[in-house]
C-alpha cells in the first residue's frame, strides 16, 4: 500500500509535469535537474529504514513530496540556456556565443554546387518552432525568419569530401527563451546526412521529396512530426535519442521499414509493423527490399508513432 502511494505520487507528478511543458504552461528545464539523481539514492535510503515502522508512511510520502518539490523548483527556476549548453556539450557547440550576434541574420542561404550530389547538415536549434521543406532551387539549403524574432547563422565547409552544412538558430533578444518560427528548405535533389540538435521545440515539415541517407535527432521535451517519401540509398538510418517527447513519422504504406525501440515508460503505435520481438517491429517487405528505413530510438517516456500515407 505505501508503495503504491508514493508511486502514484510520482507519476502525477511527472505526469504533469511533461503536460504542462508540452502546453507551454511552464518553461521547465528537464537537464538541470539531472546532477540531483544522487538524491534518489537517499530516498530510497529513507524508504527502506522506515519500511514497516511507526508514522513510516508518512515520512516516505513527506520525503517523497519534499524531493520532488526540491526538482520542481530547480526545473522551473534554472536558466533555459542550462539545457541547450548541456544538449550540445558533446559536439561542443554553444549556440548562446556562435560567432557573436553580428554574424546572425534573419535570413541565410547556401548556394548550389552544380556538382554537389550528397551533403550533410548539422542543424542546431535549441528552444523553438521549426519547419523544414524540400524543393529544387538553386540553393543548396535556405533558412527564414519572417518576424525577425530570431537569428540563423550558416556556414559550409568540406567533409569527408562532400559540403557539411552548419546552420545554427538562436533568439535575437537575450531574453527571449524561445527561436521563434523559422523555415528552413533543403535542396531535394541532393543526397542527404542530417543530424538535428535542439531542445524543446516543436519541428515539423513535409520532406517526401527529400533523399535521406543518415538522420540522427537528438532531443528532449519536444514535438516532431515529419513526413517522409521512399528511401532511395539502401538502408536510410534514422537514429532518434530523446527523453518526454512527442514523435510523429508518416511513411510511405509501400516503404519497407525496421523500428527497434525501448519501451520503457514509453507509448508506441506503429501502423502497417508487425512486432518481430522485444522491442523489434517491421514491416513484411523489409528483409526483400532494397530500399529501407532502418530507424533506433533511445530513451525514455516517449510517444512514437509511424503513420502511411
Amino acid at each position: 500500500m505505501e508503495n503504491k502511494i508514493t508511486s502514484g505520487i510520482w507519476f502525477v507528478f511527472i505526469g504533469l509535469i511533461l503536460l504542462l511543458h508540452n502546453l507551454n504552461v511552464i518553461d521547465f528545464n528537464f537537464w538541470a535537474t539531472l546532477k540531483f539523481w544522487p538524491l534518489l539514492i537517499v530516498i530510497i535510503g529513507i524508504n527502506l529504514m522506515v519500511q514497516n515502522k511507526t508514522y513510516g508512511t508518512y515520512i516516505k510520502i513527506g520525503a517523497n513530496v519534499l524531493f520532488l518539490g526540491w526538482i520542481l523548483f530547480v526545473g522551473l527556476t534554472s536558466r533555459s540556456s542550462d539545457w541547450r549548453e548541456a544538449l550540445f556539450t558533446n559536439r561542443n557547440v554553444n549556440i548562446s556565443d556562435l560567432d557573436g550576434d553580428e554574424h546572425f541574420a534573419s535570413e541565410v542561404s547556401l548556394p548550389l554546387d552544380s556538382l554537389t550530389t550528397e551533403a550533410k547538415l548539422e542543424f542546431n536549434g535549441g528552444a523553438g518552432t521549426f519547419n523544414l521543406k524540400a524543393e529544387a532551387s538553386n540553393n543548396l539549403i535556405h533558412g527564414i525568419n519572417k518576424d525577425n524574432s530570431s537569428g540563423l547563422y550558416v556556414k559550409g565547409t568540406v567533409s569527408d569530401s562532400m559540403p557539411k552544412v552548419e546552420l545554427n538558430v538562436k533568439p535575437m533578444e537575450k531574453k527571449q527563451k524561445k527561436a521563434g518560427p523559422t523555415d528552413i528548405t533543403l535542396n531535394s535533389n541532393v543526397l542527404w546526412n542530417m543530424e538535428l540538435n535542439y531542445g524543446a521545440a516543436t519541428i515539423a515539415g513535409d520532406l517526401s521529396t527529400l533523399r535521406v541517407k543518415t538522420l540522427e535527432i537528438n532531443t528532449g521535451a519536444s514535438t516532431m512530426s515529419l513526413k517522409l517519401g521512399m528511401p532511395q540509398s539502401g538502408v536510410s538510418s534514422i537514429e532518434i535519442a530523446t527523453g518526454a517527447s512527442t514523435i510523429d513519422f508518416n511513411i510511405p504504406k509501400d516503404a519497407a521499414v525496421r523500428v527497434k525501440y525501448s519501451a520503457f515508460l514509453s507509448s508506441n503505435s506503429f501502423e502497417g509493423l508487425e512486432t518481430k520481438g522485444k522491442g523489434v517491429a517491421q514491416t513484411q517487405n523489409f528483409d526483400a527490399a532494397t530500399n529501407k528505413y532502418e530507424i533506433q530510438i533511445d530513451g525514455a517516456a516517449n510517444t512514437f508513432s509511424i503513420h502511411r500515407y
